[in-house]
């Protein structure tokens, strides 16, 4: 289904998507190609970044796939530096990286938190340095703006949630590293945006055995993704439900909220 604010579908950018082989991202690169843009497509696995490329191409797009794990700093590197040699420059970068496993902390080990740090923090981290260097080169459009760099949060990084403690910690850690990357360079010109999800129906989601409260499908999150996107929000909450209850559990007292998040999730 075609995006219903198509008319306002960025066109002639420069895109880079990680995570772009599967999930929200690969689905919102398929909206983006509604309008002619250049795509740089990330991931771990060539054959499903070249199913995608394909595809894309055929909508008249530009693209370049890169293969890579953003958890190392070397192929993140070798991302950013291909884009612009190819390129010259990126307009929008969307780090789409990360999985939140159920995970008791009876039962969790050492090796399985670090792990989970490096797939939802460090892929954020090993990307930052080289885009913003980038992004900074570039000249600004007309409204000062010189690159967009947006993160795919969660939720779980306003809160710590039971079953995802490690994934909240993560989380969290990358919500407030967008924070001070805001706070310092939206004067350069570079805006940074965080999408926050709650539960969405991927390939990989559906697979954890857990409570899924106000899940909602790869489609429409990747629907809206591409809203925060538009929106210039900052900080972008979705879906609403479980965004309102994660705000309500913020502010209640602790005797309150752990109650509640127990009989939720």
């Amino acid at each position: 289904m075609l995006f219903r604010r198509s008319t306002r579908l960025p066109q002639n950018q420069t895109i880079l998507l990680a995570g772009a082989s599967a999930g929200m991202a690969r689905q919102l690169a398929l909206l983006l190609a509604q309008r002619p843009n250049r795509f740089i497509l990330f991931a771990r696995r060539q054959h499903e970044l070249q199913e995608l490329a394909d595809q894309l191409r055929a909508q008249q797009c530009e693209v370049l796939t890169v293969c890579g794990d953003a958890c190392r700093e070397e192929d993140t590197n070798n991302a950013v530096s291909l884009a612009m040699a190819q390129f010259g420059r990126i307009d929008l970068a969307l780090l789409n990286v990360g999985a939140g496993p159920e995970q008791r902390m009876a039962e969790t080990s050492v090796a399985d938190i670090r792990q989970c740090m490096e797939l939802n923090y460090l892929s954020l981290a090993n990307f930052l340095p080289p885009l913003i260097t980038a992004m900074c080169s570039q000249q600004a459009d007309k409204r000062g703006l010189r690159g967009t760099i947006a993160h795919t949060n969660s939720l779980a990084g306003f809160i710590g949630l039971p079953m995802q403690g490690p994934y909240s910690a993560a989380k969290a850690a990358a919500r407030l590293l967008m924070d001070s990357c805001r706070v310092e360079l939206e004067p350069e010109g570079l805006k940074f945006i965080s999408l926050y999800p709650g539960f969405v129906q991927t390939a990989r989601v559906n697979q954890y055995d857990m409570p899924a409260p106000f899940a909602i499908s790869e489609s429409k999150g990747a629907e809206r993704m591409l809203q925060g996107l538009l929106s210039g929000r900052d900080d972008y909450l979705f879906p609403g439900p479980l965004s309102w209850l994660i705000r309500l559990a913020r502010v209640l007292p602790k005797c309150v909220s752990k109650r509640l998040l127990r009989r939720v999730l």
